[in-house]
């Protein structure tokens, strides 16, 4: 695979200038409102930049998310095993202090399981890529020790194991008459897709692995359900020079989510052992923060950035494509408001003040936000047009439903089939980290709680 071509150090971009006062912000308490980040008022051709009149923003009621409603509950079969995936920048069970990634204050996983699910947590490296992601996926629902494969550790400079990532087992029985559902946020859609991938056709350079590579573990996953995921990638993220501002302040976010907390005490792990970047005793989190944004990983595609890229998700697809096996569902979630003379599309009042700085859609001069993205994806993959405006502070809309070229249907209580993807609707005035009830503090349970119940009819 062939090597990014370096990126120079430009002048710091007014994006990433209003990002980190975003930052601040956000840290100091400051509400979220959508002139937070906004330009001075200008026209550009006739068209007002800010403030602009906007369409009504919409509010869905996460009660309607019930598909189908009702649903019965005694016709449900809870056993069978969700494993939630987080997305970039999450984290496990023992971090954060306490804080959940599925449902901050409110615990998602045990509110599921009082409830009688069968519900397991994974903990994935927050910026590692998706083969990384679903090594380290297998190994914790399976039980074992990770196995990153020699072909790819080879390719890609880091060690084949990590001695760290040895596991019990979520469910050691798994195979293809005891299967499990995957749930995934963001990133972690897209790493649920490449697990079923690998367990059903294995992989040909590193097949002589063996465990997850040999493949012929078709129908282990019966369903896969999507959240938020940047399955045709994000221009959020399509650049370092982005990227990584981005990642370090959802992950200060989450360590300033937690009030008087220091910072420094925060408790998160990079989970990046493979690349020798493990936190040393003691070591403060700024300076492991730093140390791994620094390091040589950033030089490599073996990572989130490029794996949610809209070129790197390109060529994520046509590696994964989608199993025979396995049905896929997909939610959206939307922040954004229709400019009533633009058409872009602008934070809604309640987005998080992390992402009204990316979803902004910024009046020349400046570079555009996903607002009002327009131009190519660097390695000319996509031409952005208008249907990839409207999104939820860190992925386009357009993007969530399904991979491009993989026909998809909007569900409205048909019986599903394996092999298809169903589209399950959109969540109106949640954005990229309010689905998941952290940072936020929103109250997702009953969402969750539908979904759930959702996969356990689908069988």
């Amino acid at each position: 695979m062939s090597q990014p071509a370096p990126h120079r150090t430009p002048a710091r971009t007014p994006m990433l200038v209003a990002l980190s006062a975003a930052l601040l912000l956000a840290s100091c308490g400051a509400p979220s409102r959508p002139d937070a980040v906004a330009p001075p008022a200008s026209t550009v051709a006739g068209v007002p930049t800010s403030p602009e009149a906007t369409a009504t923003p919409r509010m869905t009621d996460l009660r309607d998310t019930a598909l189908p409603t009702p649903l019965n509950a005694q016709a449900l079969d809870r056993s069978t095993p969700l494993i939630l995936l987080h997305g970039v920048a999450g984290f496990g069970r023992d971090e954060a202090l306490g804080l959940r990634y599925w449902g901050g204050l409110n615990d998602v996983q045990e509110d599921l399981r009082g409830l009688g699910y069968s519900v397991f947590t994974a903990s994935m490296g927050p910026v590692s890529s998706n083969w990384d992601r679903a090594a380290e996926l297998y190994a914790q629902i399976k039980g074992g020790c990770v196995d990153y494969g020699a072909a790819h550790a080879a390719e890609h400079g880091h060690t084949r194991t990590d001695a760290a990532k040895c596991y019990p087992g979520f469910y050691p029985q798994w195979d293809a008459q005891h299967p499990v559902n995957l749930l995934g946020h963001s990133m972690g859609g897209q790493t649920a897709r490449l697990l079923v991938k690998l367990l059903d056709d294995g992989d040909t350079a590193d097949r002589a692995s063996g465990g997850l590579y040999a493949g012929g573990r078709a129908g282990w996953v019966r369903n896969v359900m999507t959240v938020s995921s940047p399955h045709n990638g994000s221009p959020a993220t399509e650049t370092l020079q982005d990227a990584i501002p981005m990642f370090k302040n959802l992950i200060l976010g989450f360590a300033g989510s937690l009030g008087a907390i220091s910072p420094e005490n925060f408790v998160y792990n990079f989970d990046l052992g493979q690349w020798g970047l493990n936190r040393a005793p003691g070591e403060s989190f700024t300076t492991y923060n730093n140390r791994m944004f620094n390091s040589g990983i950033w030089k490599t595609l073996d990572q989130a950035a490029y794996d949610v890229s809209v070129d790197g998700a390109a060529a994520f697809n046509r590696r994964v494509g989608r199993s025979a096996h396995t049905r896929y569902f997909s939610w959206e979630t939307n922040a954004t408001i229709t400019g009533l003379i633009s058409g872009w599309q602008y934070p809604t009042p309640t987005m998080n003040t992390l992402l009204q700085a990316v979803a902004y859609p910024y009046a020349w001069p400046l570079k555009p936000g996903l607002g009002n993205i327009t131009g190519r994806s660097p390695g000319g993959t996509v031409t952005y047009s208008s249907a990839w405006w409207a999104n939820d502070g860190l992925v386009p809309n357009s993007s969530m439903n399904a991979p491009t070229g993989q026909e998809s249907a909007a569900y409205t209580g048909q019986a599903t089939t394996p092999g298809h993807w169903y589209r399950l609707g959109r969540v109106n005035g949640y954005d990229h980290l309010d689905i998941t009830g952290n940072l936020s503090f929103r109250d997702v349970k009953t969402f969750y709680r539908n979904q759930a119940a959702f996969l356990a009819s689908q069988n």
